[in-house]
């Protein structure tokens, strides 16, 4: 803590850019994707590492932290959410004075200069850059056919307890979405000032959520957009989560970044790229750094 205090009033913008990593595999990649965010004038990478998958080498430093007891994550299930939940919690904890919380996974990697990304961020109009959809109760609104997905997962679907399995339901279960409280989904890959961070919080909806979410499929899809997009006084979000992902037909995990998809890298403002595997495709970090040294603004 001595160390990452020693930073304390550096900030572009008020204080720190944190950088959330949940990882839990490939150590030398999660490695690598933190010395890249350590690039930034004034950038801490938090890690969330699994302790069930590879164990990190890593040592915490002034711009490195390692989050104390970390939980083992499963996919699919509040776990997931939960460490998300623990990291932001320690950070407004422990660095209390930060300008901006993002989240990325040990497989993501910036497309873009950090230091770019902590001047955009410090000048942002925005509160949050999170991508994401209202699912209301009324299907004829839907403007995307994930809305309607989503509406029958957490409504009329009950997750069977220590299973991915989920069951449908007859009828909607008893949900906090009433009351003024909407539905929202949307990618899990946050980008959150620090007020926004310290509302949610702060936010009773948080523990509600988290209970009617346990027993939900997939809750990571919902409880960070859900709990953003109900702020009161409501927040300023883009509707953008500032990654580059690329999906295949009915895929459930996004394609992986090859050298393929260069042309569409250098025409994209997202911060980040995921995902990356550098046991199926070493040479890639390589091509990300360059993507981003190409795009670095003039000083």
């Amino acid at each position: 803590m001595a160390e990452l205090g020693e930073r304390r009033g550096m900030g572009v913008g008020g204080g720190p850019l944190v950088v959330i990593v949940l990882s839990h595999r490939n150590p030398g990649q999660v490695a690598r994707l933190v010395d890249r965010i350590r690039t930034g004038v004034d950038t801490v990478a938090v890690i969330h590492h699994d302790p069930t998958g590879e164990p990190l080498t890593m040592r915490p430093s002034s711009n490195v932290a390692l989050i104390p007891d970390a939980r083992p994550c499963q996919w699919g299930r509040l776990s997931l959410v939960e460490a998300q939940w623990r990291s932001l919690r320690w950070v407004a904890a422990n660095i209390p004075e930060f300008s901006w919380a993002l989240l990325v996974s040990g497989q993501d990697y910036p497309i873009r200069p950090i230091t770019t990304i902590e001047k955009e961020l410090a000048a942002s109009p925005y509160d949050a850059y999170l991508r994401h959809f209202a699912v209301t109760p009324d299907p004829a609104a839907d403007t995307d056919p994930w809305q309607a997905v989503t509406r029958r997962r957490y409504l009329r679907k009950r997750r069977l307890p220590g299973t991915h399995r989920s069951v449908p339901l007859p009828f909607e279960r008893r949900h906090p979405y009433r009351d003024g409280v909407g539905l929202y989904v949307g990618d899990m890959w946050f980008n959150l000032s620090a007020e926004t961070v310290h509302g949610m919080l702060a936010d009773p909806l948080a523990d509600r959520l988290l209970r009617y979410l346990r027993y939900a499929p997939i809750p990571d899809e919902t409880f960070i957009c859900s709990l953003a997009l109900n702020a009161r006084p409501a927040r300023s979000v883009a509707n953008d989560s500032r990654r580059f992902i690329r999906w295949g037909a009915d895929a459930s995990h996004p394609d992986l970044i090859t050298a393929a998809h260069l042309d569409e890298l250098r025409a994209d403002d997202a911060f980040f790229a995921r995902k990356i595997d550098v046991s199926a495709h070493p040479e890639v970090p390589d091509l990300l750094d360059q993507v981003a040294a190409d795009r670095r603004s003039p000083s």
